[in-house]
């Protein structure tokens, strides 16, 4: 399975995605607010750089994976090691802690 796949599966399986984004964009339009008027992005960029920071959270989520199936591409092999871990609850639940930026 690859990490397009992997998204897709977790996108069509869980609320991942909503929450993750739950939390990237106020951060991002927070950090946006800070720069000067003249310099702020538009929403849509925003949206791309919520994206990509759910990309990469992605990558992330794969390579572990990956490592734990020593290059094993089959995604049924996949989808059994996510059920039987329970990894979509584990990182729904996950995403409730998360936060971005500095903690103060």
């Amino acid at each position: 399975m690859n990490p397009t796949e992997l998204q897709a599966y977790l996108t069509a399986n869980s609320q991942i995605e909503s929450l993750f984004m739950e939390k990237a964009l106020p951060y991002l339009n927070d950090e946006n607010l800070k720069r000067a008027p003249a310099r702020r992005y538009n929403s849509a960029i925003i949206q791309r750089q919520a994206d990509k920071l759910y990309s990469e959270f992605i990558e992330q989520i794969h390579g572990k994976i990956s490592q734990q199936l020593r290059g094993e591409q089959n995604p049924a092999v996949w989808k059994q090691l996510i059920e039987q871990n329970n990894l979509v609850e584990e990182l729904e639940d996950s995403m409730a802690d998360l936060s971005f930026g500095a903690e103060e």
